[in-house]
């Protein structure tokens, strides 16, 4: 089994690196898609945005910032729409047929991403990789059924480090090949023909490629035919959420929309901020994810594992809500233009600690008391259907955040997030501690 989890684990990171290698590069993307005429897509989403301003688009940063926030919710409202699909497929076939068909689909979305010349062909293949979004659900569901229940929290803790150690090496690779040249290694590329920022983009197919290279090759299915269920009942899991026998799954699903909702609003707001009113380039923007990268690995990688089975899940569950709180105070007032820069960009670190580790203790514990809340059989729609509302919740907060953050700036973005993580504590109160027995 522990191979079996280590191919997990490495399935999770390869798939996060590959989404995140795009963070740092994302606004000057944008601007240069922006800066081309005639594309039928750009000219769409453009007068969308212009509409939504007013048509005040003199503030050229502010109107990038609200274009880059309804882009950016593509991909996470398409994995809203499909993750549960693919988890409760995956109950009833199996978890590698499906991993094999998601992988080979994102695969093929990178390497859309790699020849998009046009603005089109780069919103094509955020859609392609949406769609095939179910990674992480499905690679969830499977740690679960390799984990006994004691040890659940740990699995998905484990799970949880392969993301945020992605979520490094993305961001950091991304940063650091922006500005390479990929012919010196590969002459016969076609540059002309190929994205802005081409290194990073082959990079992100690589990946892809590999992670499907190794299902195919070196993942064994987890989920045993006599504990396979065929699907039934809605055609999309997550419009069936008020059907779940279990409250507590239900409200948890819509306590983790909650909280992508204002905490994908911090991150949207975060890679405008540090480009447009900080000055970081994307090497820069790269290093600090790597940062919050190194945070997220060392809680989940070391202290939720060491903590997994004595404490509480409930109590990690308000400690990270207690860490969300102070990291979300202490970006306000970073952001506020009395303070010296040099004060600001402290205060800003001090910030992001707290929120990569109220996000590092929160996600796995999420996941834990659902995957305990469910039976053996239903891991994978459960799991799909909390992945599912969170995308939702990441799906809409780049656009509500956008248009804050384009009105207000940065500043009351921060301060909106910070508002609702109170509001977040006081609703995990009322979460109900798991019995540790699959209900």
């Amino acid at each position: 089994m522990r191979k079996q989890s280590f191919i997990l684990i490495l399935t999770v990171f390869i798939d996060m690196m590959g989404f995140s290698l795009i963070f740092p590069i994302f606004p000057e993307t944008l601007n240069h898609f922006l800066a081309q005429a005639g594309d039928p897509v750009l000219d769409l989403l453009a007068g969308w945005t212009s509409r939504i301003l007013d048509g005040r688009t003199s503030d050229w940063k502010l109107f990038v910032a609200l274009f880059g926030g309804i882009v950016a919710s593509l991909y996470s409202i398409l994995q809203f729409l499909f993750s549960p699909i693919w988890g409760k497929l995956s109950d009833g076939t199996g978890r590698r047929p499906v991993l094999v068909f998601t992988c080979t689909g994102s695969f093929l979305g990178y390497l859309v991403w790699l020849f998009s010349g046009s603005f089109s062909l780069f919103v094509l293949s955020r859609l392609i990789t949406g769609l095939m979004g179910g990674n992480v659900s499905v690679a969830t569901a499977a740690m679960a059924d390799s984990t006994s229940e004691q040890d659940r929290t740990k699995g998905m803790g484990m799970i949880g480090a392969g993301i945020g150690l992605g979520f490094i090496a993305g961001p950091s690779i991304g940063g650091i090949l922006a500005h390479t040249d990929p012919s010196y290694l590969l002459p016969f590329l076609p540059l002309d023909k190929m994205t802005i920022f081409p290194s990073v983009a082959l990079m992100a197919t690589a990946a892809s490629f590999v992670n499907l290279l190794l299902i195919l090759f070196r993942f064994r299915e987890t989920l045993p035919h006599h504990l396979r269920k065929k699907p039934e009942g809605r055609i999309h899991p997550a419009l069936g959420v008020f059907d779940i026998g279990s409250k507590e799954i239900m409200y948890l699903g819509f306590l983790n929309l909650y909280f992508l909702l204002f905490f994908s609003g911090f991150e949207f707001s975060l890679n405008f901020y540090l480009d447009q009113f900080l000055g970081y380039k994307p090497v820069s923007i790269g290093y600090t994810f790597v940062y919050i990268g190194l945070i997220i690995v060392f809680v989940q990688g070391g202290i939720i594992r060491r903590i997994s089975g004595k404490v509480p899940e409930k109590n990690v569950g308000l400690l990270a809500s207690v860490f969300l709180i102070l990291g979300f105070s202490f970006l306000y007032f970073s952001s506020t233009s009395v303070i010296a820069s040099e004060q600001s960009t402290f205060l800003l670190f001090v910030a992001l600690t707290f929120l990569a580790m109220g996000s590092a203790f929160l996600n796995p514990t999420v996941s834990s008391i659902v995957s305990l809340f469910s039976s053996p059989s239903e891991q994978g729609k459960n799991l799909g259907i909390l992945r599912s509302l969170g995308s939702f919740g990441r799906g809409i907060s780049p656009i509500i955040f956008s248009v804050v953050y384009s009105q207000k700036g940065p500043q009351i973005s921060f301060l909106v997030s910070g508002i609702l993580s109170f509001v977040f504590f006081g609703l995990f109160l009322f979460v109900k501690q798991p019995t540790h027995k699959n209900q």
